[in-house]
C-alpha cells in the first residue's frame, strides 16, 4: 500500500497534468462513441445548455440526502436536506407540487429502509479521491457513495442508483473504480475483500462483487489500456444508435441526425 504522504505527492503530480486523468464517465463515453467524447473532452466547443430534464435534479437530491442520513443517522436530516434542494429555484422542475418531488422523497425513503438494515460499526459518505498511478501514466477520479465497516471487521461500499435501468456491463465498471476509492482512501490492508453494491432504491435490487486487491490492480491495468487508446486515437468516429436521443451534441452532430431519419424510415 502506498503510504499517506505518498499518495499526497502523486496526487499533486496528477493534477499538474504529469499523468493522464481519467474517470468512469470519460471512459464509458469514449467506449460508447468516440465523436462523443471529441465534442466534449477534445474539442474545446461550449456545452451546449442543460436541457432542464428532472431526472438529474432528483437523482443529485437524493444522492445528497444519503449522504447527510449517513453523517447523522437521522432520516429527518436528509428530509430537510431534500426538501430545500428541491426548493431552489434552479430545481423548479423537480420542485413541490410536481410528480418528480414526489418521486424523490419516495425513493429517499426507500434509502431510509436500506440504511436501516446495514449493521455498520463505522461509515463514511462519498468517498472521492484520485488512485495515481505514475509506471501506468494514469491517475483515476474515484468515489464511492458510502463506505462501511460491517461486523467480522468485512468492508462494503455502496452506490446508490435512482434511474429505472443501467446496463450491467456499466455498473460493474463503477463499481470497479468505486473499489480503488475506498482501498486508497482508507488504505485497506492487502488482504482485505470488499463487498461492492449498486443499490437501486427505485426497484429494491442489488448487484453485488466481491472485490480483492488483485481486482484492484486488474482495474488499474484495464484503465491504462484504454487510456492508452484514448490518447492514440486521431480519428473520432461516431457510432450512432438509441444513445443519441440522450446525447446533448445530437444537434451538431450528423451521424446522430442520419440515424434519426433511418429509424424513422423504418
Amino acid at each position: 500500500m502506498l503510504s499517506k504522504g505518498t499518495v499526497t505527492a502523486y496526487d499533486a503530480r496528477a493534477m499538474s497534468g504529469v499523468l493522464f486523468r481519467i474517470n468512469h464517465s470519460k471512459v464509458q463515453c469514449f467506449l460508447r462513441c468516440t465523436k462523443q467524447y471529441w465534442y466534449r473532452y477534445v474539442s474545446g466547443l461550449a456545452w451546449p445548455p442543460d436541457p432542464g430534464a428532472p431526472a438529474p435534479v432528483v437523482g443529485k437530491g437524493v444522492h445528497r440526502a444519503m449522504k447527510v442520513l449517513c453523517e447523522t443517522g437521522e432520516p429527518a436530516d436528509g428530509r430537510a436536506e431534500l426538501d430545500a434542494y428541491l426548493r431552489m429555484p434552479a430545481h423548479a422542475r423537480a420542485g413541490p407540487g410536481t410528480e418528480w418531488h414526489a418521486t424523490a422523497f419516495e425513493l429517499f425513503e426507500a434509502g431510509c429502509a436500506a440504511h436501516a438494515t446495514i449493521e455498520s460499526e463505522w461509515s463514511r459518505p462519498e468517498l472521492d479521491t484520485w488512485v495515481p498511478s505514475v509506471r501506468r501514466g494514469i491517475a483515476v477520479s474515484a468515489r464511492a457513495d458510502r463506505a462501511d465497516r460491517l461486523r467480522g471487521g468485512r468492508w462494503q461500499l455502496i452506490d446508490w442508483k435512482t434511474g429505472r435501468w443501467e446496463l450491467d456491463e456499466t455498473v460493474d465498471a463503477q463499481l470497479d473504480i468505486a473499489h480503488l476509492a475506498l482501498r486508497t482512501q482508507l488504505r485497506l490492508p492487502r488482504e482485505a475483500e470488499v463487498t461492492a453494491v449498486a443499490w437501486n432504491l427505485r426497484s429494491g435490487d442489488r448487484r453485488v462483487r466481491q472485490l480483492t486487491r488483485d481486482d484492484a490492480a486488474a482495474t488499474m491495468e484495464r484503465m491504462a489500456r484504454v487510456a492508452a487508446r484514448m490518447q492514440a486515437t486521431t480519428e473520432w468516429e461516431a457510432l450512432p444508435g438509441p444513445g443519441c436521443v440522450l446525447c446533448e451534441w445530437r444537434e451538431q452532430c450528423d451521424a446522430a441526425a442520419e440515424a434519426e431519419a433511418a429509424a424513422a424510415e423504418w
